[in-house]
């Protein structure tokens, strides 16, 4: 019994020690947005999974609508586009959510071309925890040209 008890007690300290040393999941969001505003195709590629997936939901003609564009379209699109306009993109409060290896975060943002706003929208971020870092499995946003203050 007293065995039993010894094994259980070191198994959730390991636990929570393991948990602890693992990084904030909003550290991989702002690495991604280093990697996306250098237009860095292997450092972008690096923050995802193998089978991630990168979707825009939003309304069209007062219909909802969802586009699917694959990882590697996106990264080529980031990395491969000239340098002017410049793109920027800037974050607000995220949120964020963790169990274990899952995490979420969701960040409103706004979308700069050459300084000018040219929409805005939520990102939100599934990641996952891998060992070593956390990992993009998916990343979902929104578009709108009805802009709020960020916050």
């Amino acid at each position: 019994m007293k065995h039993s008890l010894f094994i259980c007690l070191m198994s959730c300290f390991v636990g929570s020690v393991n948990a602890q040393e693992k990084p904030d999941p909003y550290t991989a969001v702002e690495a991604f947005f280093v990697a996306f505003h250098a237009r860095n195709s292997v450092q972008l590629k690096s923050h995802f999974t193998d089978k991630a997936v990168i979707y825009r939901t939003g309304m069209q003609k007062g219909e909802p609508r969802m586009q699917q564009t694959s990882v590697q379209r996106f990264i080529t699109a980031v990395s491969t586009r000239p340098e002017k306009p410049t793109w920027e993109e800037r974050l607000g409060t995220a949120r964020v959510e963790q169990h274990q290896n899952l995490a979420t975060v969701w960040v409103p943002f706004h979308f700069y071309l050459d300084g000018k706003l040219l929409h805005c929208g939520y990102n939100s971020f599934s990641l996952y925890w891998n060992g070593t870092a956390w990992k993009i499995l998916s990343l979902v946003d929104t578009a709108t040209k009805t802009c709020e203050p960020l916050q």
